[in-house]
């Protein structure tokens, strides 16, 4: 085999591999990230704590302290009910501090337990809402 043909060879094998992998469902993620399934029932929503947050310190103007990277809020009041990327950030940073949960970024009774138990365990105001104080002690 020529070195020309045995290099499209190559090219060929290679791109037959990932489009198998791709159709296969298999994802290559790095450490943090969280991997979809394309397999039928199951949800990419429904990741650990562990592959969907990466948590690390973070330097801001104002503030130093721990996010997922989700929000950088300090003093925004976030209750049950709520939805969306600040409860990621209480979810994973509830994770990071040993209290495992869905990352689903819905403020349900799961992770109202786990700010109360969070809160009860801080010695701060148990409430189970994510306050300015609560805010703090999940960051450190």
């Amino acid at each position: 085999m020529s070195m020309r043909s045995s290099t499209r060879f190559r090219g060929v094998f290679t791109g037959a591999a990932v489009c198998s992998a791709l159709a296969l469902g298999t994802v290559l993620a790095g450490p943090g990230t969280a991997a979809a399934s394309t397999e039928t029932g199951q949800s990419s929503t429904a990741a650990s704590v562990q592959a969907a947050c990466s948590v690390y310190w973070k330097v801001g103007v104002d503030y130093a302290g721990l996010t997922a990277g989700y929000s950088w809020a300090w003093n925004v009041v976030i209750e049950q009910g709520a939805t969306g990327d600040r409860v990621r950030e209480i979810q994973c940073l509830l994770g990071y501090h040993g209290y495992g949960l869905t990352v689903d970024g819905q403020f349900g009774p799961a992770t109202y337990n786990a700010v109360t138990s969070f809160q009860r365990a801080r010695g701060i105001g148990v409430d189970g809402i994510v306050g300015p104080s609560t805010w703090r002690q999940l960051r450190k």
